[in-house]
């Protein structure tokens, strides 16, 4: 016994204290990994959502690194570091949208930094961010936490329709915006209806306002609600119009508010329509509109669905590129397009309110307004193969794609959905899978390839490289430097922008003030200086016809009673629109001399010293004649008829690499 009791009376070891300290903490590590692993298993489609938007956030920023801003976006962005923060222009709308939303981001962002793309495509992405996690809420909501919503989802993700808009910055600032607040708007008003709750009704409202505030289209947004409330939020009965009927009864309130809204915004978008370059009007040629429809959906938004277009056709320069599917495929994708609806309303009889839904988002949202405002003005074969127009109907697809397939996650019939199918309707729903995966794969496959296809015949580096060149420029210039003033290439701004197109905006805006700007160079201006292609600083240059060449021993040439005669080696270009003059003026004051050519006689400013004069000219010219106006006597010592250019033989600013 004594030695029993001494046995279980035993003091207990370290070594043994530690044994069960290390047996117990792998007890507890075990339990937290199992913990985490269940966790994971439980909220898997979520954590693949998330996963699956961090994927496509990277591969879209990975896409923007590669392009810059042009056309629209340097309008918005000139016309926003130029105007004070009010109404007008925040109202301003220019190239035919009203962009409230826009233009208070613009404002701010330039303030900060001009055209900094690195921001600019941070802010598209945030708003690329916050539509994801905004569809993911409302498949969820829709449809419930399962595998399933990955899909449609993933559609949204990698839609090669969403691309060009997102790359080209003015029109990301339309779109995803709306795409965010119409999904918003889809979700708290769907809440509305389930509950009659008045702070769901108010955020679907705020909703509505914000897609406004951004994009004219999002006046589609109630209709596109009423559709969805009508087809899918009550039990169907024997006709959709009749369920809108009774849903227009049931939520007046709501219908109201929206109506109100919208009225709103229209009464603010005819006050501004005054700022606009284009306005609406009825189109004059019923088979321009056929050939825009058609294209549309045959070029640009069927494919675009099914993974394509798979080939663009890319602008002079390549900072944009149209849609230009192959033929074969235009008509294989229509095919499927056809096959997916007919199979979808086969297996959901209700399945065809969902493709409403989305076809009618397509021709109010998309179709109507370029028909009303485009049409006349550009081709509508090219302006069927523009994506961008159709980039914000991807959400609308996605939904409408859960919509025709599944049951509300509210419905009675999903429960039949969890049954287990025997015989011919188990094999059938085998088959129906496999081939939907299958096609899932050709989608994202397809979807890959044409983004890729995109990048490779764009590039936003020529525009990157002449900003941060003309950047580096005005630092180094002295202040005060004289610039001749012309338009930027027309890849970056188009002419049809009219001054926002030149230099002195573009460029001057990076340092206002700093550089003195000259659109019609005349008088004494010594060291003229033009801002080349690839935007460094180079000396300014007539290129044309010189002056006779001065006979040995001679400083000027020769001048009779104040008068000089240039004769010029040949005549210049019919073009000719600028005469260089290299003089020295005797007097200790300024004066004048007249410049006299074939089409009439302009008067130039002299100063006192060796010193360079312009003078604008019209057609070509084979002689000049200097005469002096009085108050001192001019030597002209060399001349240059024809158009100025930059010299890039000689200096530039900043030094180009060797």
């Amino acid at each position: 016994m004594s030695q029993a009791g001494e046995e279980v009376d035993r003091p207990v070891s370290a070594k043994e204290i530690a044994l069960y300290d290390d047996a117990a903490e792998r007890d507890f590590a075990w339990a937290d990994l199992r913990s985490t692993v269940d966790w994971f298993r439980t909220n898997r489609v979520v954590v693949a959502a998330i996963v699956l938007i961090v994927v496509e956030i990277a591969w879209k920023a990975q896409f923007l690194s590669h392009l810059y801003f042009r056309q629209d976006d340097f309008h918005d962005l000139d016309l926003a570091i130029q105007s004070p923060f009010n109404w007008r222009y925040v109202t301003y709308i220019g190239a035919g949208h009203l962009i409230i939303g826009l233009r208070v981001i613009a404002w701010v962002m330039v303030r900060t930094s001009l055209y900094n793309w690195g921001l600019a495509s941070a802010i598209s992405l945030a708003f690329v961010a916050a539509a994801n996690l905004a569809m993911l809420r409302l498949l969820r909501m829709l449809f419930g936490t399962r595998p399933a919503i990955l899909v449609p989802l993933l559609i949204y993700a990698i839609c090669p329709l969403t691309m060009p808009d997102l790359g080209e910055w003015s029109s990301a600032l339309e779109s995803v915006p709306l795409q965010l607040a119409l999904l918003m708007a889809v979700h708290a008003h769907i809440c509305y209806v389930r509950t009659r709750r008045v702070k769901h009704l108010a955020a679907a409202a705020i909703w509505v306002a914000v897609g406004l505030a951004f994009f004219e289209k999002g006046l589609v947004v109630p209709v596109l609600l009423l559709l969805l409330t009508g087809g899918f939020l009550a039990a169907p009965r024997r006709t959709w119009l009749g369920d809108m009927v009774r849903a227009l009864v049931r939520c007046w309130r709501a219908w109201v508010i929206y109506a109100v809204l919208m009225a709103a915004y229209l009464v603010v978008l005819a006050q501004s329509l005054h700022t606009s370059t284009t306005h609406p009007g009825a189109p004059n040629s019923a088979g321009a509109v056929g050939t825009f429809v058609s294209g549309l959906l045959k070029d640009s938004f069927v494919p675009g669905a099914l993974g394509g277009p798979w080939q663009w056709l890319a602008v002079p320069g390549g900072s944009y590129a149209f849609a230009a599917p192959p033929f074969a495929l235009i008509w294989i994708g229509m095919f499927v397009a056809v096959a997916v609806i007919v199979i979808s309303i086969w297996r959901r009889p209700v399945a065809w309110r969902a493709w409403v839904l989305v076809i009618g988002w397509v021709v109010l949202a998309d179709m109507l307004p370029v028909i009303f405002s485009r049409i006349g003005a550009f081709s509508a074969a090219v302006l069927g193969t523009e994506t961008r127009y159709v980039a914000d109907a991807v959400p609308v697809l996605a939904i409408g794609m859960g919509l025709a397939f599944w049951p509300l996650a509210t419905d009675q019939t999903r429960k039949s959905s969890t049954r287990r199918a025997h015989g011919l309707r188990a094999r059938t729903a085998q088959q129906s899978l496999e081939v939907a995966a299958g096609l899932v794969a050709v989608v994202l496959f397809g979807s890959i390839w044409s983004v890729q296809a995109y990048k490779n015949v764009t590039s936003g580096k020529p525009a990157a490289d002449y900003i941060a060149n003309a950047s580096a420029a005005i630092k180094q210039a002295p202040r005060g430097t004289a610039v001749m003033d012309s338009a930027v290439s027309g890849d970056m701004v188009e002419g049809l922008f009219g001054s926002f197109a030149l230099q002195s905006i573009v460029i001057g805006d990076l340092a206002p003030g700093k550089l003195r700007w000259l659109e019609h160079p005349g008088g004494t201006i010594d060291g003229l200086h033009m801002f080349g292609p690839d935007g460094r600083l180079y000396r300014a240059k007539v290129r044309g016809v010189a002056s006779e060449p001065l006979q040995a021993g001679q400083k000027c040439l020769p001048n009779k009673n104040g008068r000089t005669v240039v004769h010029f080696q040949g005549s210049s270009p019919s073009t000719t629109g600028i005469v260089r003059i290299g003089y020295v003026w005797f007097s200790s004051s300024p004066g004048l001399v007249s410049v006299s050519y074939p089409g009439g006689t302009r008067d130039v400013a002299v100063k006192p010293g060796l010193h360079t004069a312009f003078a604008s000219v019209k057609g070509s010219v084979s002689q000049v004649v200097v005469r002096s106006l009085g108050g001192g006597a001019i030597c002209v010592g060399d001349a240059q008829a024809g158009n100025l250019e930059a010299d890039q033989t000689g200096p530039v600013i900043p030094a180009a690499p060797s």
